[in-house]
């Protein structure tokens, strides 16, 4: 095994962890709302915090280093298209996902528990997980870029 070998194999691992992850967790989120069930509500909001903080952060982090190594080994250029939007779409995604969203889930979650339903936090929790969509669409549009390597 070469060191590409590898690093390609850590890199389309953990980016199958991530955006699988958050896809599986779209189906998961429907399923909840159709079930119009505040204690599965808060269930659904605390474990989509953890997984965002305990999964998909070292995942994205293996992402980024992996992607490195594969950069460096293969000596492409920091200026390829792909690799460029790549690293700008997942820092931004990064940013809003583990600085954001994931503590917000959590929050919502807690005080839909403390609170009960109200059409306020409803609005809150909709909103969390049409953000989580617009995520998962970029973090998809990064595997296209990578795949087909646009501008190359």
């Amino acid at each position: 095994m070469t060191w590409y070998e590898l690093w390609l194999f850590l890199h389309v691992t953990a980016a199958i962890v991530w955006i699988g992850g958050a896809a599986t967790i779209q189906v998961f989120g429907v399923r909840t709302k159709r079930a119009a069930d505040p204690a599965k509500t808060v269930f659904f909001a605390r474990n989509v915090s953890w997984t965002i903080m305990n999964v998909f952060l070292p995942a994205a982090l293996l992402v980024f280093v992996s992607g490195v190594g594969l950069t460096v080994n293969r000596d492409w250029d920091w200026g390829e298209p792909f690799i460029v939007f790549g690293l700008v779409a997942g820092i931004a995604v990064s940013l809003v996902a583990f600085g954001f969203l994931g503590k917000a889930l959590g929050a919502a979650g807690a005080r839909l528990e403390a609170e009960g339903p109200s059409p306020a936090l409803g609005l809150r929790i909709r909103n969390l997980v049409w953000l989580s969509r617009v995520l998962l669409a970029v973090l998809l549009a990064i595997v296209f870029m990578m795949t087909v390597k646009l501008g190359t």
